[in-house]
């Protein structure tokens, strides 16, 4: 039995809580067909457009006018090349990138790691103090499950201290750039704004299918059995994941970017992302996108935040980092964080305030508890005290997990960047929204950089390291800092 729970646990958390990446340029990515080409001076040329319309109008093509970029999906192998031909020949000139798209994956190693501690056993019975005896629906205590399980929440709030200052408003809307939402999850549906936006072609619901943007969604704004950073913080989804199978392209993640920016959120959390080289022209444009993108967000005054990934390499260096994934000689990027300066790049920490096992790390801005496995897990196996209490879609099966520790239905536990990034997120939605009430205006990501610096607890070396960053959060401390 113990076997069987582990294999269904390990499974769950190696899936669910890993940020989604890919390897582009190997067998690693899913091959999409389709292509992005962006352009020089930031502008689609309008000769461009009349001749994709006029020479090629059964031809997909979806017109990115924010950044300048067209996305070419194939009407048949034929049509396309032809098209991206005859623009190398006509508008070369005007061209800046050509690169094709790759859908991104969970890649190969982690897969082999899954594999290689499947036959390790998880116990759980040395843990009975996590097991939670109120499993009623019935009467609802706020903030129950965190009162048990929510040490992450008690360090960054200071055991909750931080929630009677701020707790945020829905004046303030952060974007959720994820799969989708569960919608009528107690703890999130009064905090949902709106049904947001779809990017996955075909799907025009933002529901979630997945769980994992239902527990970036909780670690920001659940108020209910469990709390949130901010507990009355507006979230919106924009849907860019339907399914674990299919993924995510870049192209639909720079759209998400963009609509969020131009319908004036405040925050837009990124808990996903891809590695892309440096040395290869077909990555060269998605990683233009991407930089595009995220610049635009800041123009439109908003704060980006992105995980680190959880592949546990130093992403600080392009060379060393290809030589870590197993790519001598290339140079690897990890987008959208650790390259740009348009965002908050955020690295997890586990429940001893160390680096998290699984962590990237180099060019961190600042970390937050991810969670982890426990000391040497992968022979004791996972320790449940270790992990993250987080929301989950109440309408898809409950992990086992969940059921070992008697939660509610709607509620599990998990690990990664992916729920480090989110609680970054909600800390400057809290800022933000105090800053309102206080009249405070022009609040940009330096003055958020600046309330980080100074209020996050240092860890590691003293000052702002490439594993830490300034520090782990502390909310309760930066709301002081708000002027």
């Amino acid at each position: 039995m113990k076997r069987l729970a582990y294999r269904v646990l390990v499974l769950f958390l190696l899936v669910i809580s890993l940020s989604i990446t890919s390897f582009s340029g190997t067998t690693f990515a899913k091959d999409t067909s389709s292509y992005i080409v962006v352009f020089k001076d930031n502008q689609i040329p309008t000769e461009v457009k009349s001749f994709l319309r006029n020479n090629y109008p059964l031809l997909k093509t979806t017109l990115i006018s924010e950044i300048g970029t067209i996305k070419l999906e194939k009407a048949n192998n034929h049509t396309q090349n032809q098209a991206i031909k005859e623009l190398k020949d006509k508008f070369g000139d005007k061209i800046k990138y050509i690169s094709k798209e790759n859908r991104l994956d969970i890649p190969i190693d982690v897969r082999n790691k899954k594999n290689n501690i499947l036959t390790k056993n998880f116990t759980y019975t040395k843990n009975k103090n996590l097991l939670f005896r109120n499993n009623s629906t019935n009467e609802v205590e706020t903030g129950e499950l965190s009162k048990v399980l929510g040490w992450d929440t008690d360090k960054i709030t200071e055991q909750g201290r931080s929630y009677v200052k701020q707790s945020g408003n829905h004046t303030i809307k952060i974007a959720l750039i994820d799969s989708g939402i569960d919608f009528d999850h107690p703890d999130l549906k009064n905090n949902i704004l709106s049904k947001g936006k779809s990017f996955v072609p075909n799907v025009t619901n933002t529901d979630d299918h997945m769980g994992h943007g239902t527990m970036t969604a909780g670690t920001i704004a659940a108020n209910g059995k469990m709390l949130g950073v901010g507990p009355n913080l507006g979230i919106i989804p924009y849907k860019v994941m339907d399914n674990w199978i299919d993924g995510a392209e870049s192209a639909w993640v720079i759209e998400a970017i963009l609509a969020a920016a131009n319908d004036k959120v405040d925050v837009i959390n990124l808990s996903l992302g891809t590695y892309k080289s440096l040395s290869k022209e077909e990555d060269s444009a998605i990683i233009e996108g991407y930089a595009r993108a995220l610049k635009y967000a800041h123009k439109k005054g908003c704060i980006v935040v992105a995980s680190a990934g959880n592949e546990g390499y130093d992403t600080s260096n392009p060379s060393k980092l290809a030589t870590q994934m197993g790519l001598e000689g290339d140079k690897q990027i990890h987008l959208p964080g650790s390259s740009s300066n348009y965002l908050i790049n955020v690295s997890a920490t586990d429940k001893n305030d160390n680096l998290s096992s699984y962590s990237n790390f180099g060019g961190i801005t600042v970390a937050a508890p991810g969670g982890d496995y426990g000391e040497n897990w992968e022979v004791n196996g996972i320790d449940p005290s270790e992990l993250i209490l987080v929301a989950y879609p109440t309408n898809l099966p409950q992990p086992y997990i969940s059921e070992v520790l008697n939660l509610p239905r709607g509620y599990t536990l998990s690990a990664g960047t992916s729920l480090a990034a989110p609680k970054i997120s909600g800390a400057v939605g809290v800022l933000l929204a105090e800053s309102k009430e206080r009249g405070t205006h022009n609040f940009s990501i330096n003055k958020i950089d600046k309330i980080l610096r100074k209020s996050s607890v240092d860890l590691g070396p003293k000052g702002k390291d490439s594993q830490f960053g300034y520090g782990r959060l502390n909310l309760n401390r930066a709301i002081d800092l708000v002027k």
